[in-house]
């Protein structure tokens, strides 16, 4: 089981790049079936299950739409099944060790139950989310820095936040 994780902390602690990853169909959709799983298991217990179906489902296709279109604007077209099953297993990596940080985080009813070290921990997670996956972007994309990748998982999570917050909008009563 180490085995088939093993690279995906190697790409969040940034010791390896998309690259280094084959380029397996039935890996990509292993992680894309894990990311739906977490997603939903984050979800879940908040929104209805209609909601948190459509909630994962579109950040699953905003993050392969997002990869694709930058992929796709640089010339790189063949490196999606490495860079999408990356950003995919760096994600489920990484929510998966927010999971509990998240369900206290939500649990609370209002900003004082908030442990402040729950709220450390979840911002330094955070950002070292968006580090890795600005390092799988930088490297996929053949940046020159790492910032600039970090700017563009910015850019992803601010258009996830927008998306999921007009899409909850759009449907709730």
């Amino acid at each position: 089981m180490y085995a088939l994780i093993r690279p995906f902390v190697q790409l969040a602690l940034l010791r390896q790049g998309p690259e280094d990853l084959p380029a397996s169909a039935l890996l990509m959709w292993l992680c894309v079936l894990a990311y739906l799983i977490l997603g939903l298991w984050v979800t879940v217990p908040f929104f209805s299950f209609q909601l948190a179906v459509l909630q994962s489902g579109m950040e699953l296709g905003l993050l392969a739409l997002f990869a694709a279109s930058l992929l796709n604007s640089r010339g790189l077209r063949p490196r999606f099944v490495q860079t999408f099953t990356a950003l995919l297993g760096v994600g489920v990596l990484m929510g998966l060790l927010m999971l509990p940080l998240v369900y206290s985080l939500r649990g609370a009813e209002n900003p004082q139950e908030i442990p402040a070290l729950a709220t450390i921990a979840y911002l330094i997670l955070l950002g070292w989310l968006l580090t890795a996956y600005g390092h799988i972007l930088r490297s996929a994309l053949d940046l020159r820095s790492l910032s600039g990748g970090i700017a563009l998982a910015v850019f992803y999570l601010i258009l996830t936040a927008v998306a999921g917050e007009a899409l909850f909008h759009l449907l709730s009563p």
